[in-house]
């Protein structure tokens, strides 16, 4: 039950791997287990006498709020406090306790995070709040696929289509009411949160971490999706022409360079703070920890910026906010078993993958 939980939740290979194995040692188990992103086998036992068990199991997003009860469940059993039983327990109640955030709420989640992400990629006032609709759009696509195995193997093509769509009918709305706003941005902006930019960092992780397998089938899967994503903008982009809509006659658009501290990029940074809050389904408490990283996030950027220039800039931006945010976590959660804890072997090992990360994105820092 753990591994599964784990691997819902998002965890990297290693992570998981490493959690499990601990919680085993503790029980006075010997355990071998293998994690990929859609299968996990584990065997149990001294060599040649050894049980196994295999599952299938689908790439897990994001649940923050998840990821942190069950760390916590897995730190209580390798310190010895509980046992198989109560850590089984303890588990079944997260799993009842943690529950994703109803549909209309994802759907605000995806639009906020795109009004943000429009100022980031030079958007006006008017671009943030046309982004608002598309990213809404792009949010109940997403959520009417949960649950349907057919239409979730089809959901981000099929958002991508419908977002280009709606984003190109908004834009000839703003436009008759005499509001100029750009295609290109709006697009962007409502598309952004389809890009699988999360699963490309934990690759990286899991490759730098020689996690082979598991990495390298999680960036052929990164990669697949960001080809869907593009197949469905493409024919989403020819629809709206063959139906009279706006052109986006460019996906490139200038991104906000020195973003000057300003009443708009307050809400902006807000905007996605409260995007990511909801869609990665953290605990309400740990919002201002969401708004934090964000921040921090920008403020590393300008900084990195003045030393490393436009080029190294991602790469130092992201090496800092990965130290830093591991440091927190190595301190607030106040480990009591070195071996268990998620950020005290791994701290500066994961900051430098973001960075590689972040280094081996193929779009330029002033265009995407």
């Amino acid at each position: 039950m753990l591994a599964r939980m784990l691997h819902e939740a998002g965890t990297p290979a290693h992570r998981l791997e490493g959690l499990v194995s601990s919680c085993a040692d503790r029980l006075g188990l010997s355990v071998s287990v293998f994690s990929l992103p859609t299968w996990i086998h584990i065997s149990v036992g001294e060599e040649g006498r050894q049980r196994a068990i295999s599952f299938r199991v689908d790439p897990g997003s994001p649940k923050l709020a998840m990821l942190e009860e069950t760390y916590r469940v897995a730190d209580r059993v390798a310190v010895g406090e509980l046992d198989a039983e109560q850590g089984i327990t303890a588990l079944s109640r997260v799993r009842g306790r943690v529950t994703r955030p109803r549909p209309l709420a994802n759907c605000a989640g995806y639009a906020l995070f795109s009004a943000g992400a429009a100022f980031f990629l030079g958007g006006s006032w008017a671009e943030m709040f046309a982004s608002v609709p598309v990213g809404l759009i792009v949010g109940a696509s997403i959520a009417l696929a949960v649950g349907h195995r057919e239409r979730e193997l089809l959901a981000e093509f099929g958002a991508a289509l419908i977002g280009t769509v709606i984003a190109s009918i908004v834009v000839l709305g703003a436009r008759r009411a005499g509001i100029e706003v750009s295609a290109a941005t709006v697009c962007l902006a409502g598309l952004v949160t389809l890009l699988p930019g999360l699963s490309l960092a934990t690759a990286m992780s899991e490759l730098s971490t020689r996690n082979l397998a598991s990495g390298s089938a999680r960036l052929i899967g990164a990669i697949t999706t960001l080809v869907v994503v593009g197949m469905g903008a493409g024919m989403g982009d020819r629809v709206a022409q063959l139906i009279g809509l706006p052109q986006h006659t460019s996906f490139v658009v200038p991104v906000t360079q020195t973003a000057a501290v300003s009443f708009k990029l307050v809400v902006a940074l807000l905007a996605i703070a409260g995007g990511l809050a909801i869609v990665f389904q953290a605990r309400p408490r740990r919002a201002g920890v969401v708004l934090a990283s964000c921040v921090m996030g920008w403020i590393s950027v300008r900084i990195a910026r003045e030393f490393g220039g436009s080029e190294l800039a991602p790469v130092l931006a992201a090496a800092t906010i990965g130290i830093i945010g591991n440091c927190y976590a190595r301190g607030a959660v106040a480990p009591r078993s070195p071996s268990c804890c998620p950020a005290s072997r791994f701290c500066f090992q994961e900051a430098l993958d973001f960075a590689g990360c972040r280094a081996s994105s193929p779009a330029t820092h002033s265009r995407v």
